[in-house]
C-alpha cells in the first residue's frame, strides 16, 4: 500500500456518510476519521456500490456521479483494487452473516490487507472472522 500505514478498511457506509453525512458518525468514528495522521483504505466495490445507489434513485448527490467520487477519495483514502486473492478469499468466508456480494468482496479485503473494518453494518457487527469495529449511527428526526 502506499507511504502511510493503513490500519482501517472504510465500509461504504462509513466512507459515504464521512463525505456526505458526517453529522450521522459517532463520535468516536469521527475521531478516527479526523486522525491527521491517518490512512484509510477503500475497496474499489464501494465505488460501486454508492455509484448504483445513485443510479437506481436510493442516493442524491450534489454533484455528479463522477466528480462526487472523485472528490470523496480523498488524499487520505487509498483505494484498493479487488485482486485474484481478495476475490478467492470472499468466495470462501466462513459463516458470512448475509448474502450481499459486495459486503463480501469489502470483508475479504479487509482480511487479505490485515485491516480493521470500520462499519455501521449491523449484520456485520459480530462476525468474528475479520477484524470489524462496529458504529451505530446517529440518526436525525426527520425535520417536518
Amino acid at each position: 500500500m502506499g507511504g502511510d500505514e493503513v490500519r482501517y478498511l472504510l465500509d461504504t457506509s462509513v466512507w459515504l456518510r464521512g463525505a456526505s453525512e458526517s453529522e450521522t458518525l459517532p463520535t468516536e468514528l469521527q475521531e478516527i476519521l479526523d486522525a491527521k495522521a491517518e490512512q484509510f483504505g477503500l475497496s474499489a466495490i464501494s465505488l460501486w456500490e454508492v455509484g448504483k445507489k445513485h443510479q437506481i434513485g436510493k442516493l442524491e448527490l450534489r454533484k455528479g456521479l463522477g466528480t462526487w467520487l472523485r472528490e470523496a477519495v480523498s488524499a487520505h483514502v487509498e483505494l484498493l483494487p479487488l485482486t485474484p486473492e481478495i476475490v478467492a478469499d470472499a468466495m470462501s468466508l466462513p459463516e458470512f452473516p448475509n448474502r450481499d456480494p459486495a459486503d463480501e468482496l469489502i470483508v475479504a479485503t479487509a482480511r487479505v490487507h490485515t485491516l480493521t473494518l470500520l462499519t455501521t453494518d449491523t449484520e456485520l457487527k459480530n462476525y468474528l472472522h475479520a477484524k470489524i469495529r462496529h458504529f451505530t449511527p446517529i440518526v436525525r428526526p426527520a425535520r417536518k
